[in-house]
């Protein structure tokens, strides 16, 4: 059966699990307008208010394995229905959060919920095609992805002008409410594999010790070496579970190899890459004028371009190659890096910076890399092989608001953006080590 084919046949699972991935994503981009009014509400800073981000991510990461895994082990649609209860729980006590502690706890959970949701959805999402089209499956989730970018920006600004910031996270009730009805009609398959669990307590060390480095750079004085120490303590706790573990938390054989740091490097930096859209609505409050409600129709252009070009860059994946695309994107983030950092920004240079980062988003964040990330596994792997994708793409998310603010903080948003430039540069030049995965033409002939 032809890839059309097998997308009819499958296309009610498939929409139930692109609904899942939406509704991650829209909370992704809805927060953008609304971070000075919730900073503001809180009392915080915009440095420690990028923690909004950070517990969200660091959690993401020791979920999205382990509930990767899980989806392999024990059925996809179970551990991704659990996700979505999670997150919707999640969204109701932020809605309704009275401290800033309080908040980030939601956080954190939305973070753990959505690591559920994402690699399970994917998996069970890309099984209905073919493995020569696994590329354009990849850049269907990616394009969701991108028509969620598109509107979240919007109705997170209007949301937070009209009826206060809280409505972004209830606006999430409704739609995990559809989406936990439908998923009640799909098959719950079976398990691809019954290989044990990886190991909690890696996990949490892991996410822990991410957690305490990234603390190091938000803290002053005694705190500072506290977290420092903490970090090393709890790091060194991973290795030694990686170690001893029948089942360690990372599987990181495939890795094992001089790609392997250059794949998990440029991951990290794609997903710093990421964190930058969150600051792109105060940028245009703060250097263009725009209000709140215009601030998130400002991300329109990349949203635009990134849900347009996410599909194509699935195809293209497939034609050409993931290397090449993947690099293509990561210079369209040097160059949308460069145009935000100019001193003197006008609204064209702003326009062009979106459309660039919309092409930077859609050729690295979905299709490429998480095809190269395919290839490194079996097909029973593929919740593991995506989780693995995501978690140094989501360490780089992490990190990106808490490095970002500190180059806000010493040089305006300037400094931030050329930070994102020259990550981009970096993440280009460190892809070049990694093999290609081979475009499906070449597959066919080899095969014929």
């Amino acid at each position: 059966m032809g890839g059309a084919g097998v997308l009819r046949a499958g296309s009610g699972v498939l929409g139930v699990y692109l609904l899942g991935v939406f509704i991650g994503a829209l909370d992704t981009g809805v927060l953008g307008p609304a971070f000075p009014l919730i900073a503001h509400s809180f009392r915080v800073s915009m440095q420690w208010n990028a923690w909004t981000v950070t517990a969200y991510t660091v959690a993401y990461v020791a979920s999205t394995v382990l509930a990767g895994s899980a989806g392999d082990r024990l059925g996809r649609r179970r551990v991704f229905v659990m996700g979505l209860v999670a997150f919707g729980l999640a969204s109701a006590l932020a809605a309704v959060a009275g401290t800033f502690g309080v908040f980030l706890l939601a956080r954190a959970v939305q973070g753990a919920g959505a690591g559920a949701v994402y690699p399970n959805a994917q998996a069970e999402g890309i099984a209905q095609f073919p493995p020569e089209r696994r590329g354009t499956a990849l850049g269907i989730f990616g394009a969701v992805f991108g028509v969620a970018t598109i509107i979240g920006p919007n109705v997170g600004g209007a949301l937070a002008q009209f009826l206060g910031w809280r409505w972004i996270f209830l606006v999430n009730l409704p739609l995990i409410v559809g989406a936990l009805l439908m998923a009640r009609r799909l098959p719950e398959g079976r398990p691809a594999t019954r290989r044990a669990m990886p190991d909690f307590v890696g996990g949490l060390a892991f996410a822990a010790g991410l957690a305490a480095l990234l603390l190091c750079l938000a803290v002053p004085g005694a705190w500072r070496l506290a977290c420092a120490a903490a970090a090393a303590g709890l790091g060194g706790l991973f290795v030694a579970r990686q170690r001893a573990s029948r089942a360690p938390f990372l599987d990181t054989a495939p890795l094992r190899n001089r790609s392997g740091p250059a794949l998990v490097g440029g991951a990290a930096i794609i997903g710093m890459g990421m964190s930058a859209a969150i600051f792109v609505p105060s940028l245009a409050q703060a250097r263009l004028g725009f209000g709140v409600f215009a601030s998130g129709a400002a991300l329109m252009p990349a949203a635009v371009s990134g849900a347009v070009l996410a599909a194509a860059g699935g195809v293209l994946v497939d034609r050409r190659g993931a290397r090449l695309i993947l690099q293509v994107g990561l210079l369209a983030g040097v160059a949308g890096g460069l145009l935000l950092g100019r001193q003197h920004l006008g609204l064209l240079g702003f326009i062009l910076a979106m459309l660039c980062f919309g092409l930077a988003t859609a050729f690295t964040m979905g299709a490429p890399l998480n095809r190269m990330a395919l290839a490194l596994y079996r097909d029973e792997q593929a919740g593991e092989a995506l989780a693995l994708a995501a978690v140094f793409r989501s360490v780089g998310l992490a990190a990106g608001p808490v490095i970002l603010t500190l180059a806000l903080a010493h040089g305006g948003f300037p400094a931030m953006f050329h930070t994102v430039a020259v990550a981009s540069l970096v993440g280009a030049a460190l892809f070049l080590a990694v093999p290609d995965v081979r475009p499906a033409a070449a597959v066919a002939r080899i095969a014929g």
